[in-house]
């Protein structure tokens, strides 16, 4: 049994022994019965046993409490007939303390306790608690455990000290300036003290330690996701052919290999296209924090820097995150670009604004009048594949947030793509490069540059931010160009500034961005600049947790004869007055010049908006702008990622004119996920059944890792299959975040074992696991693992082992006493140089023995004196708990 929290039960039955049987006998029998109930139960595993032992320690601790004041040992009193002194006491030296009664039994008792210091504990270390009431340490774990505390020299003196000793009393270590003692009520040996002049520098401020690194998964790993959508338009009744989204990679050690590959029905000609959307090889070097990609690239780019798809060689540097690919790309924070066909939401400052339906393609996003500068940008996108994505930028400047004094790095050489959608096109053989270097100071401003060079224009760009005084901020983004339309440059200067009054904040922004008529990238070689100045600056104040306001401008110059200057003023406050309500109401006047996506070009109007979000995963609103004479109407429900979960939406939008009405069911199922979708368009409401369009998707994996492969739903990173032993083949394995409510993620069967879809690379995350209807006794485990994925990576977790029968039985010796809070081991008898497991005994000789094996012969030895021990066979027929009942040892128990 593993020590729990610090505290072994074996220590925990110790403690129990050692106060009056008047204050402890309740606690210790009620200590005894949790511990024995959970051995018993139906499902004895660890956890169970644990969470008894758990129970047991705060019943002792309170038990040891209550006891303190029936051990202190009473007062001395005079002898009758001694002479007294009034007036001039008489001053004795103290009597010699007595030696704590620490150990109530008469033999030797090995156990495992934790050392404490100044607080904390530092660990866990054997000690034995001698019959005499003295205690032992271990020399080996104590050394491990103190000697982070001491300074160098301090460290080689204590080792001098124990040199060649196995173990040792505390005060043969006084003199090195160390000196224990045990504590019985906390079950605990403390440091009393360390010689300060022998000390390590300590940090007063400590930031938190690494975790320790999670199982490694499997060398290798491969997974291919399918989805397979259907249309069918009411207006022709034609049903599309069906298209096909495949993606999936091959992983082997630190290589990977992914592929994304689509088939669907050209709408225009009818002829059916196979589409690659990118092939690459990603090798990491997590240890330098560094990935490399062979292949097509979307490389990553910051500041002024222009997008374009390459095809060729990248490599980047980043401490803080590896993160996955992109399905979406957000081309230098002013372009999206869509490979499929889907449905957008906008929030601005985690507040719902609009949503679109838009077909694969560019979009720019600097002239969308949401945008007013100071205020965050989200884009949820969900693709007609199936796939949701979540996308989101900050207006113009690209902040340095790096750690002080870390740095960051990227570098992309290749073919420009010269087709948009589609396969990559490198025909025309144009090569290009990207690249840039960022760094945070410690004391000095952070940096950035970047250059991008091919055969139509060459821009070097940099950056910079300096934090002032009161902590606001003032950051320059600038680039030069050189390139067909000949030299151009563009910067952006910002301020900001975020004042932090405990509950509430106030923040403001204002920014300054300017781009010459040719400046060119890369992403934008002719130079297609129609805006000049962009000037743009907001307020938000916070005026509780539930009320919040902020107020935004911004002003936009145009070169084009087409568009005029554009502008918008405009005030929003989003109040909270109950839990599940809140409501938003704001003003606007704006010219912008042109429409865009719907929008009128300008005037003055209010927004009214109501949200009702009774949960966490299901919302309603409805809200009508009337600048834009548009509104919208929506309930959403949201899936979860487990199985039998089901999602809903309804939702209605009007444009001054054109309407919508569509609804969509999601749902969630072992080996797949679901949705169909139906809406209906038209140019206003009275005729919005003009045209109408049904949608039906289906979506499933394979995956293969371990020598197992499974079926499963998507997987968009890492995996687990979680698949049961043999012996308990029969019984299905279930994995989930959590198994409340009988829900799960995944169940094992005829398609191969339970498939955890949802790992993230690079992250400490847990696997939990349990086993439906297991045998009475089974062990499975801890019923956790704990992994650590690397990208696109694969686990093959096995639940069970031949090794899962747990015994339990009494103990007995001679007198018919209880062989109480005795250790031991026990090895098969067929194998004596196995791995021992641990054997102890409680308060009443109850004892509880896992991994056994079925058809084995196993040998319990005793740490007692004399050595005695006993054996026992595990039946051949045994399904998991084997009850040796009473077990009769020649020993004899002292009364405690």
């Amino acid at each position: 049994m593993r020590a729990l929290g610090g505290v072994s039960v074996f220590a925990l039955a110790w403690g129990l022994a050692c106060v009056p049987e008047s204050t402890a006998a309740a606690a210790a029998r009620a200590a005894n019965a949790a511990y024995v109930q959970a051995a018993e139960s139906a499902q004895a595993t660890t956890a169970a046993l644990n969470q008894a032992s758990l129970m047991a320690v705060e019943a002792a601790v309170s038990a040891m409490q209550a006891g303190q004041e029936a051990v202190q040992t009473p007062a001395p009193t005079p002898e009758p007939g001694a002479p007294t002194q009034s007036a001039t006491p008489v001053v004795t030296p103290p009597a010699p303390r007595e030696r704590r009664d620490i150990n109530p039994y008469d033999r030797d008792i090995p156990m495992t306790v934790p050392l404490n210091f100044n607080s904390r504990v530092l660990g866990e270390l054997p000690v034995v608690l001698t019959r005499d009431d003295r205690f032992i340490v271990d020399t080996a774990g104590f050394k491990t455990l103190i000697d982070p505390l001491l300074t160098p020299e301090a460290q080689t003196e204590l080792a001098t000290r124990l040199q060649g000793i196995t173990s040792f009393a505390p005060e043969e270590i006084n003199d090195t300036g160390i000196q224990l003692d045990y504590d019985p009520e906390q079950l605990a040996v403390l440091v009393l003290r360390i010689d300060p002049t022998k000390r390590t520098v300590e940090s007063l401020f400590r930031g938190g330690k690494p975790e320790q690194p999670g199982q490694a998964p499997e060398a290798f790993s491969a997974y291919l996701n399918s989805n397979l959508s259907i249309q069918r338009r009411e207006s022709t009744g034609d049903i599309s052919a069906p298209s096909v989204f495949l993606n999936g990679a091959v992983r082997y050690k630190r290589l990977v290999f992914e592929a994304d590959v689509q088939g669907r029905e050209d709408l225009f000609t009818g002829d059916y296209n196979v589409q690659r959307r990118y092939a690459r090889f990603v090798f990491d070097q997590p240890e330098d924090f560094r990935r490399w990609y062979l292949g097509d690239l979307e490389p990553e780019i910051r500041g002024r820097q222009g997008f374009s798809q390459l095809g060729g060689v990248g490599v980047a540097r980043q401490r803080m995150r590896f993160d996955s690919f992109r399905n979406n790309v957000l081309a230098g924070g002013r372009q999206l670009v869509l490979q499929e066909s889907s449905t957008i939401r906008v929030l601005r400052n985690g507040v719902f604004v609009r949503e679109f339906r838009l077909d694969p393609g560019q979009y720019d996003l600097t002239n969308l009048p949401l945008e007013t500068g100071s205020n965050d940008i989200q884009l949820e996108i969900q693709n007609d594949s199936g796939r949701a994505e979540t996308v989101a930028y900050s207006a113009y400047l690209d902040a340095i947030e790096l750690e002080p004094g870390d740095y960051e790095y990227g570098a992309y050489f290749g073919a420009i793509n010269d087709g948009v959608f589609g396969s990559p096109d490198y025909s025309e053989g144009r090569l290009a490069f990207t690249g840039y270097w960022r760094k945070a100071f410690e004391n000095r401003p952070a940096v950035g540059i970047g250059f991008q060079a091919s055969e139509d224009a060459q821009t070097l760009s940099g950056q910079s931010q300096i934090i002032l005084r009161n902590g606001a901020r003032v950051r320059l983004d600038a680039a030069a160009s050189n390139g067909d339309p000949g030299a151009g440059y563009a910067f952006a200067l910002g301020y900001d500034h975020v004042v932090d009054l405990g509950e509430t904040f106030d923040s403001w922004t204002v920014v300054a961005d300017f781009t010459s008529e040719d400046f060119a990238s890369i992403g934008n070689p002719t130079g297609q600049n129609p805006t000049s100045w962009v000037f743009s600056g907001g307020y938000s104040h916070q005026f509780s947790q539930d009320w919040l306001a902020n107020v935004s401008a911004s002003y936009r110059m145009s070169r084009s004869d087409l568009i005029d200057d554009s502008y918008s003023v405009n005030a929003t406050t989003t109040y909270r007055f109950a839990p599940e309500w809140s409501a938003q109401v704001g003003v606007e006047y704006s010219d912008f010049g042109a429409s865009f996506g719907g929008f009128q070009s300008g005037g003055f109007g209010a927004t009214f908006a109501l949200i009702w979000q009774p949960r966490y995963d299901r919302r309603v609103e409805g809200r009508y702008n009337s600048a834009r004479n548009s509104g919208s109407v929506r309930a959403q429900q949201s899936s979860e990622n487990r199985v039998g979960s089901y999602g809903y939406s309804l939702a209605s939008t009007y444009d001054d004119g054109p309407a919508t009405l569509s609804g969509q069911v999601d749902y969630v199922g072992n080996r797949f996920d679901a949705s169909l979708s139906h809406t209906a368009f038209g140019q206003d409401f009275s005729n919005i059944t003009q045209e109408q369009v049904t949608n039906l998707r289906f979506g499933s994996s394979i995956s293969t890792t371990g020598g197992k492969v499974a079926v499963g739903r998507n997987i968009y990173d890492s995996f687990a299959i979680v698949y049961p032993h043999k012996s308990i083949d029969d019984h299905p394995v279930i994995v989930g975040d959590s198994f409340e409510g009988g829900h799960y993620t995944g169940r094992s069967g005829l398609l191969g074992g339970a498939v955890a879809n949802n790992l993230s690379a690079y992250v400490n995350q847990s696997v939990r696991y349990d086993v439906l209807d297991a045998p009475l006794g089974y062990n499975i485990g801890d019923g956790i693992a704990r992994v650590r994925p690397t990208y696109k990576s694969g686990y093959a977790i096995q639940v069970g082992s031949a090794k899962f029968v747990s015994a339990l039985g009494r103990l007995i010796g001679n007198a018919n006493r209880p062989v109480a809070l005795i250790s031991g081991r026990v090895r098969p008898v067929d194998d004596p140089n196995a791995e021992p497991e641990l054997f102890f005994t409680n308060s009443v000789g109850r004892f509880a023995i896992q991994n056994l094996e079925p058809g084995k012969r196993y040998r319990v030895e005793l740490f007692s004196s004399p050595a005695l021990g006993f054996e026992f066979t595990v039946p051949e027929d045994n399904e998991g708990l084997l009850d040796l009942q009473i077990i009769t040892v020649p020993l004899d128990i002292p009364e405690a």
